[in-house]
Formats: structure tokens, C-alpha cells, sequence
């Protein structure tokens, strides 16, 4: 995202469920306006649109509770209006319930049908990936893409240390080293300093 920042790419992010929540490691809770502000300010870092789905409505990792045409219908609505030419989403095998339902939903909303019959197709789609693949449903996924963010690192951490409420020391998974670590690896499967790897499901040349 800060690689596509820099180059003027105009980029809206969906954020499922945000509410007010108690994390582990964190002591004490989080509000609701606190994790908006934290949104804004990582908006601020990477410049994009955002909104906010299910918004303050006790809905962290309840997504799998919500009717699943009601969030296809949501990012349809998104897809058809903004036009995107890339779509990334977090991946199935994901053991987060929220981060499964996210990605079948958008998966049925993704499907191919052309823009003759008055619907949006993304030609590129991608899921990403996280520190934290060593525990999912399925093995390893083998990456398909990759992406040299070795001039992007620095920002990228400086976005994710935005998320204050969600920060967390080593040894956590979602630790700035943990990042750091999964970049290198990435990398260095290219030949690069730091790289993000994708699987694709889409992509029209």
C-alpha cells in the first residue's frame, strides 16, 4: 500500500468489524473512537478511503453470526461503485472466523460476470497473507506473487505501530520483528531485502 501511496493509487479499505474490544496482552479495553482514530491515523500514513461495515455493534469475530447475502450484497455495492483493479483479501485458511467469512463473502462477490450484464469485474485479485501462517487450517500456502517493498518496509512499520491498540512486543506474532522476520523470508525467496508474497486468484492480462 505505501508502494502504490507513492504512486498516487487511489485505494479504499473495508473494514469489517470494529468495536470497542479486550485484547490479550493489553491491559485494559479499547473504545470504539479509539480504534477510529487509530484508523485514521494509519489512513494518514498509506492515504486511503476507508469505512467501516459493521461499526460499534458488537461484532468482532461474529461475522460468521451476520446472513452471508447481506455482506456479499455489502461488497458488491463497494466493488460496482469504486471500480477497483485490485482487490486483496485475507485468506480462508485463516483460523480468524471473521477473516473466513470476509473472504467467502468477497470471494461470491468477486465472481466473474461482465461489466455487459451491469456488474464490476476485478480483474486482479490477490489474498495476502500474515506472520501468523504457521497456524492455519491448511499447510502453507505457497506464495504466486510477490511484491519488492524493500524501500517500504520502514513505512509499512509505521503504519502498523498507528494501530496502537493492536501493537504488541516481541515475542507476539504481530511483534514489529514478526513482521520484519516474514518480509526478510519473502525477500530473500527473490533475491530482494524485504518482499510481501500473494496468492492469486485472479489476474487479467
Amino acid at each position: 500500500m505505501a508502494r502504490l501511496a507513492e504512486q498516487g493509487t487511489e485505494m479504499r479499505v473495508l473494514f469489517m468489524s470494529v468495536d470497542g474490544f479486550h485484547h490479550y496482552g493489553l491491559e485494559g479495553g479499547t473504545t470504539y473512537q479509539q480504534r477510529l482514530d487509530e484508523i485514521a491515523d494509519v489512513a494518514k500514513i498509506l492515504k486511503f478511503e476507508w469505512d467501516v461495515v459493521y461499526g460499534d455493534m458488537d461484532m468482532i469475530e461474529k461475522l460468521d453470526t451476520v446472513p452471508k447475502r447481506d455482506i456479499v450484497d455489502r461488497f458488491e455495492k463497494e466493488m460496482n461503485g469504486f471500480e477497483p483493479q485490485l482487490v486483496v483479501i485475507p485468506s480462508g485458511a485463516d483460523y480468524d472466523q471473521d477473516h473466513v467469512v470476509t473472504f467467502d463473502t468477497a470471494l461470491a462477490a468477486l465472481r466473474p460476470i461482465s461489466p455487459v450484464f451491469g456488474k464490476w469485474l476485478v480483474p486482479h485479485v490477490l489474498v495476502y497473507e500474515s506472520p501468523k501462517i504457521m497456524w492455519w487450517k491448511e499447510g502453507i500456502p505457497r506464495p504466486e506473487l510477490f511484491v519488492d517493498i524493500s524501500d517500504h518496509l520502514e513505512r509499512k512499520q509505521e503504519a502498523l505501530a498507528a494501530y496502537v491498540s493492536q501493537a504488541r512486543p516481541s515475542p507476539h506474532i504481530r511483534a514489529p520483528e514478526s513482521v520484519e522476520a516474514l518480509a526478510c523470508l519473502r525477500g530473500k525467496e527473490i533475491g530482494v531485502e524485504f518482499a510481501e508474497a500473494y496468492k492469486v486468484l485472479r489476474t487479467i492480462l
